[in-house]
C-alpha cells in the first residue's frame, strides 16, 4: 500500500493550507462576517475503510458536495458536513429573515456554492504550486443518510485522502471533512509532483 512520507504530508498540509486560507476570505465575503478554516490535519485511508472513519454521531446525516477533477492526475473530491452543521452554514450566507422552508429552498444552492469554493481553492493552490492545471465539473449536493459512503465501498482499493477542517462562522465552529478519492496512478502522480515541489524547495 502507498504511504506517504512525513515530509510529504507536510508538504501537502502546507499546499492545502494555502487553498484553505484563500477560501476562508471568499467565504467572509459572501456571509459578509469573518470566516476561519482551521489549518487541515491530513490522513490516506482505503476507500474501504471511510465510512468506520468518518461514521461518528455526527455523521448519521450528511449534506455533501461532490466535484470531479482531472489534470496531471484524476480525483473524486467532496466535501461533508454533518446535517445541522450545513444548516448553519446556509443561514449565515442567506437572509436573516427567511423561514426554514425558505432556507431549505436555497440550501442546494449555497451549499453547492460553499464547496466550490473550498474544492477549487484546494485545487487550485495545488495548480499553482505544482505550476500544472486542472479542469473541474460542476458541483453537485447531495442530501443523504450513511449509505453514501457506499460510493467508497465500490472503488474499495482506491485510496482516499482526507483533510479534517472546521469552519467558524458568526463563533459557531462548524467540523466537516474535504476528501479526495485517488486510483493508485492519480496517487503516485501526487506523489510524484510533491516531490518535484520539495526539490525545487531545496526540502528533499
Amino acid at each position: 500500500m502507498i504511504h506517504f512520507s512525513e515530509l510529504q504530508i507536510d508538504a501537502l498540509c502546507e499546499l492545502f493550507n494555502i487553498g484553505v486560507g484563500r477560501a476562508a476570505s471568499s467565504l467572509s465575503q459572501i456571509v459578509n462576517d469573518e470566516v476561519k478554516l482551521s489549518a487541515p490535519s491530513i490522513s490516506l485511508l482505503r476507500a474501504a475503510d471511510v465510512a468506520t472513519n468518518l461514521l461518528g454521531s455526527d455523521f448519521r446525516k450528511f449534506s455533501t458536495v461532490s466535484l470531479d477533477f482531472s489534470g496531471p492526475f484524476e480525483a473524486k473530491s467532496m466535501l461533508i458536513f454533518p446535517e445541522r452543521n450545513a444548516l448553519v452554514i446556509v443561514a449565515n450566507m442567506l437572509e436573516d429573515s427567511l423561514n426554514p422552508e425558505e432556507l431549505a429552498e436555497f440550501e442546494q444552492e449555497a451549499m453547492c456554492e460553499v464547496g466550490n469554493i473550498i474544492i477549487n481553492a484546494c485545487i487550485s493552490a495545488l495548480a499553482d504550486l505544482f505550476e500544472v492545471e486542472f479542469h473541474g465539473g460542476l458541483p453537485k449536493h447531495q442530501y443523504s443518510d450513511n449509505t453514501l459512503i457506499s460510493v467508497f465501498h465500490g472503488n474499495a482499493e482506491e485510496m482516499v485522502l482526507i483533510l479534517e477542517v472546521d469552519l467558524t462562522v458568526s463563533q459557531q465552529r462548524i467540523e466537516g471533512d474535504l476528501l479526495f478519492l485517488l486510483g493508485v496512478n492519480s496517487l503516485e502522480e501526487l506523489i510524484k509532483h510533491l516531490d518535484h515541489f520539495l526539490n525545487k524547495q531545496g526540502m528533499k
